[in-house]
């Protein structure tokens, strides 16, 4: 006999015993709205426009030094959509599609954000009159704080007023309009809205508050009651769109006028059009950011050339110089910061000699190594203790905080009239630290750009890779200025033929920090600045980047977008440097020094972190940097040290298991855990009662309604609020650090963790954020978790049973399914651990260990079988 079959709604049947497997339910969906009011966003509406906010004027800037003649203007930009290519496979990335390829990934990551961007979307709340007169409104927009949604001074916000029924508070005549045949059908605007739609500019932000000041212009108020619509605004990848197609066509160029140079010398061989030859495509570039022309063709072109553009975008071994003698033991330079290591001493002195060729020097620093300390003394030694050939320098990073600490860092080294910290526009000037406002300038109420020979005269300008575009609208890149000069010099000395190529570069050298943040058509903006003339030799200009490829990445929307690689860490995976034999996982392996010749490695691997205690680092020394990070923090604080919380050894590391449930959050925030939450404060506060200041801790979750709960719990703790404990994500606290971290899991059933996984959240299945989460703390680390469900994921699985082996653990149980780590992934650093505890020991006096001292210690018997796996793997 057949299974019942059920009746579907679209008239087909279904067998009943395949209804599980026909309907998943998605928690990850946005929650209802009811088509009374999302049908008003829809509606037919007259449009009204607000005034901007006040910005650069560009060509008013370029006019007052370089006037019409000499600066030609920048090709307008097309709107990037799905109609500007065909429609064909993913291609792989090379430099000869460098152009199609970005602006696809751009164009399909606009598309994935602007869906993100429309699930924050607001219905029915209401404005509030600040300033009447000038028209402007007040907004409260729930996530701001987390950037959710993403809004800046100037953004551009859709308002539709509605008509509310007094008798039930919704949408007026709204039923009859939206029956088949009705209103909507036949084109009427919807009665339950006035109409119109203000397009509403951002004039101020409040993120703490999470507020949003709006100037509408011509409202008529009716209710105050709105439908908000966020847009993804076109203008924030402008400036990679811009940048994509400039360092295209220099790649382009280059191939073209070797080509041409290859023809004159009679070398037709290779800039012939057939079988291995090669056709030059200059139809397939340009500055609007379309593409024309056929892939393949592309693909076929010219060979590329060994130009500028390339080198920092493409190198590869032969751009590297031969290592003949031994490194330096000793360096002559006098450093500014006296604390410097050896490795980052040897960095400088590379980067100042350029030993290792005209290409990009890595600094590879994981958490706490002293990657943006390496990166401002390489500043300093630049424009103060190097040949006065490097005297103005670019430094960028991909956030505005991390720009901050940049110049913060810097300002106390240099002569007030150096530094410049450059700000967009759309910056508001509550976000930057009071201290750095005097290296700043701004026009009216807006940050802008000094005059021409004011910007010229600083030594070092510290802005973020997008904002680096402000600079190339400004037209003083090193392109345009090297074209402005010559052109001058044509015209007061007619005859003269003053080449570029004989007038200095202004930009010496680029420094990016935090590169592995950056996505690449983000780097490739500051590239765009300091790309010298076409015919300069590459050596003229420095590129040095710093980063963590191990960490969190470049923020991306679209699911396996090419923009989740960054362009440091598609360079450090290139063989000149991975495949080095003084690359972090070869030393790892063989821990031998190379043989000479060798080529001069074009990077530098830090190993010893300042910030965190040997037990918070082990683990992840293990699982994300092969073993090689060295402890070299300062002593752990006695009020950390002696809370009475440490289990086992009582090393500063604690899992502490979670039984309580996850919930899902009603507005689609994602999820939440009430009892973790209360645990979570519970911890906080018996730190905060053993004398650790509030300020000192932080709380973090992966998910944003465990944030705002944690947040909520804090203030309301009793008999003392918590209102100073910093709460966020993981994300939020990157590259910062806390005395004490308290890392809550949250998630609690296993059943959703694939769900998780392809929404990019949690802690499980995410190793990036897994490695920031454990490596924020100083001092003093906390975990809430259920251990069964962490053991699903190979990282956690090894850090939970790092705590097993030592006690680590409150209410000592079952870890359930988490199982044992590997010997391979028993580090060093936990094995130093051990032995100065047992020396300790010896010379003290055996002591107990939470029972976990003995000749059967779990570490004494894998200790020689895991150096052994760490050296084969």
């Amino acid at each position: 006999m057949d299974p019942p079959e059920t009746l579907l709604p679209d008239g087909h049947t279904q067998r009943t015993d395949d209804l599980s497997q026909a309907w998943k339910a998605n928690v990850y969906a946005q929650p209802y709205i009811p088509l009374a009011l999302s049908a008003i966003n829809l509606s037919h509406a007259t449009v009204i426009h607000s005034a901007p906010i006040p910005s650069i004027d560009f060509h008013d800037y370029v006019s007052s030094f370089a006037g019409k003649r000499y600066l030609m203007p920048h090709t307008p930009l097309a709107t990037l959509t799905p109609s500007n290519f065909p429609s064909q496979p993913t291609l792989l990335l090379d430099s000869k599609i460098y152009k199609p390829f970005f602006i696809r990934a751009l164009t399909s990551e606009l598309e994935a954000e602007a869906v993100t961007t429309n699930s924050y979307n607001l219905y029915q709340v209401r404005l509030y009159h600040k300033n009447p007169q000038d028209q402007m409104y007040e907004l409260r927009v729930p996530g701001l704080r987390e950037d959710r949604p993403r809004l800046n001074l100037g953004d551009t916000i859709e308002l539709r007023q509605l008509r509310v029924d007094l008798s039930n508070g919704r949408p007026y005549g709204m039923e009859h309009w939206l029956i088949p045949g009705g209103g909507r059908d036949r084109g009427f605007i919807a009665p339950g809205f006035t109409g119109v739609q203000y397009n509403a500019t951002v004039w101020g932000l409040d993120r703490s508050k999470e507020q949003v000041l709006l100037r509408v212009d011509c409202c008529v108020d009716e209710s105050l009651i709105f439908n908000v619509i966020f847009r993804v605004q076109q203008k924030r990848v402008e400036p990679f769109q811009r940048a994509i197609a400039d360092a295209a066509s220099q790649l382009y160029q280059s191939n073209a006028e070797q080509l041409s140079l290859a023809i004159s010398e009679g070398e037709s061989k290779n800039s012939t059009d057939g079988a291995g030859g090669h056709t030059p495509i200059t139809q397939d570039y340009d500055l609007s950011g379309e593409i024309f022309g056929d892939e393949d063709k592309i693909k076929e072109s010219s060979t590329l050339q060994n130009t500028w553009m390339r080198r920092m975008l493409f190198p590869d071994e032969t751009d590297g110089v031969k290592q003949q003698g031994l490194p330096k033991g000793v360096f002559t330079q006098d450093f500014v910061d006296e604390d410097l290591n050896y490795e980052q001493q040897k960095a400088i002195d590379s980067i100042q000699h350029q030993d290792y060729g005209s290409i990009p020097f890595l600094i590879s620093g994981p958490p706490g190594t002293g990657k943006t300390k390496t990166i401002v003394e390489t500043a300093l030694q630049l424009v103060y203790h190097t040949h006065p050939d490097r005297k103005n320098i670019l430094l960028c990073a991909p956030s505005d905080p991390a720009a901050d600490i940049l110049a913060l860092r810097i300002k106390t080294c240099v002569p007030y009239a150096d530094l410049f910290r450059l700000n967009s526009p759309s910056r508001s000037f509550a976000e930057v630290p009071g201290e750095l406002l005097p290296y700043c300038h701004t026009t009216g109420d807006l940050f802008s750009l000094p005059e021409f020979p004011k910007l010229m005269s600083y030594r070092i300008v510290v802005t973020t890779c997008r904002d680096a575009d402000i600079l190339v609208q400004a037209r003083v890149t090193n392109r345009d200025l090297s074209r402005l000069e010559a052109g001058i010099a044509e015209a007061l000395y007619p005859g003269s033929q003053t080449a570029s190529s004989q007038i200095p570069p202004h930009w010496t050298a680029l420094l990016i920090d935090e590169a592995a943040q950056a996505t690449e058509p983000e780097a490739c903006v500051p590239l765009t600045v300091v790309c010298p003339p076409i015919n300069h030799p590459p050596c003229t200009v420095l590129v040095v980047m710093a980063g963590d490829q191990r960490q969190l990445g470049p923020l991306f929307f679209s699911p396996s977008s090419p923009l989740e690689t960054s362009l440091f860490e598609r360079l450090i995976t290139r063989p000149l440097y991975s495949a080095h034999p003084l690359s972090r996982h070869h030393l790892a392996r063989h821990r031998t020094p190379p043989q000479l010749p060798t080529t001069r490695p074009p990077f530098a691997t830090l190993f010893q972190n300042y910030r965190s205690h040997r037990a918070i680092l082990a683990v992840p020394s293990a699982l994300f940097y092969h073993d090689t990070l060295t402890a070299c923090a300062p002593p752990r604080t006695p009020t950390v040290a002696s809370w009475p919380g440490w289990r086992g050894r009582r090393w500063p590391v604690l899992f502490v298991s979670n039984p309580s449930a996850d919930e899902r959050a009603p507005d689609a925030h994602g999820w939440y855990n009430a009892g973790e939450a209360r645990l979570a404060v519970a911890v906080a506060a018996s730190f905060v009662a053993h004398g650790v200041p509030q300020t000192d801790i932080c709380v973090m979750s992966p998910f944003r309604a465990q944030v705002q709960r944690l947040r909520l719990e804090l203030r309301a703790a009793v008999p003392r609020p918590l209102r100073e404990v910093s709460v966020g994500p993981a994300e939020a606290f990157q590259g910062l650090e806390s005395r004490v971290v308290i890392l809550c899991t949250t998630r609690r059933r296993a059943r959703f963790l694939a769900e998780d996984r392809a929404q990019r959240a949690g802690l499980v299945g995410e190793p990036r954020r897994l490695n920031v989460a454990l490596t924020r703390a100083r001092e003093g680390l906390v975990v809430l978790g259920d251990a069964g469900l962490l053991g699903r994921d190979e990282g956690w699985r090894v850090w939970v049973a790092f705590c097993r082996r030592h006690g680590l653990w409150e209410e000592w149980q079952d870890a359930g399914d988490e199982g044992e780590a590997t010997p391979a992934y028993i580090s060093s650093l936990e094995r130093g651990l051990v032995w100065k505890e047992r020396v300790e020991g010896e010379e003290e006096g055996e002591r107990e260990k939470g029972g976990m001292v003995g000749e059967d210690d779990p570490m004494w018997v894998s200790g020689h079988a895991a150096e052994e796996a760490l050296r084969e793997e």
